[in-house]
């Protein structure tokens, strides 16, 4: 019988960095004593990658679009209001803005998301300029912390492996 399934050592430790940035997001959050950990927990799992390389595309991705889908979320609630048509407008421009850079990362996607998270609760709140402008920075906080532990944590673990497999001098390019 032919096996489907297998545990590797690298799928067994990517799941454990995985939960445990999830651990370290929850207990940080409880810590601080912040409500809100959604977001960050989300970005943990959402980058984290077994390679280190991968780890850091996936975080430059994350943060370059969850930046730029805020600032364009912010610019519609001060331009056009705490509004549906702002919501619109800004999923527009971030669309626009995302998919008209030739070396844009390839995540785009993430963009308009993070407009849609940074803008709806407020608008479905019907929460005044000022609280939506602070809910969509306390989303963005909250989306670049998890990326920050995500990215501690590959940084931390990648130094291990060279630790205990440190590259031999015809891998480094002496002879």
């Amino acid at each position: 019988m032919k096996q489907h399934v297998s545990f590797t050592t690298t799928s067994l430790l990517y799941a454990f960095r995985t939960v445990l940035g999830c651990i370290i997001v929850w207990l940080l959050f409880k810590w601080l004593q912040l409500e809100k950990m959604e977001w960050a927990l989300i970005s943990v799992i959402v980058v984290s990658e077994p390679d280190f390389g991968n780890l850091r595309n996936a975080i430059t991705s994350r943060v370059i679009n969850t930046v730029m889908g805020c600032a364009v979320g912010i610019l519609c609630i001060l331009l056009a209001g705490v509004t549906v048509w702002s919501f619109l407008l800004a999923v527009t421009a971030a669309v626009l803005i995302s998919t008209s850079f030739k070396k844009y990362p390839s995540s785009w996607k993430l963009a308009p998301a993070t407009v849609s998270i940074v803008m709806v609760p407020a608008i479905l709140a019907n929460a005044p300029w000022r609280e939506a402008v602070t809910i969509a920075l306390t989303r963005t906080g909250e989306v670049l912390l998890g990326c920050t532990v995500a990215l501690l944590l590959g940084v931390f673990f990648s130094s291990i492996r060279r630790f205990r497999n440190p590259p031999s001098l015809s891998e480094q390019g002496h002879d």
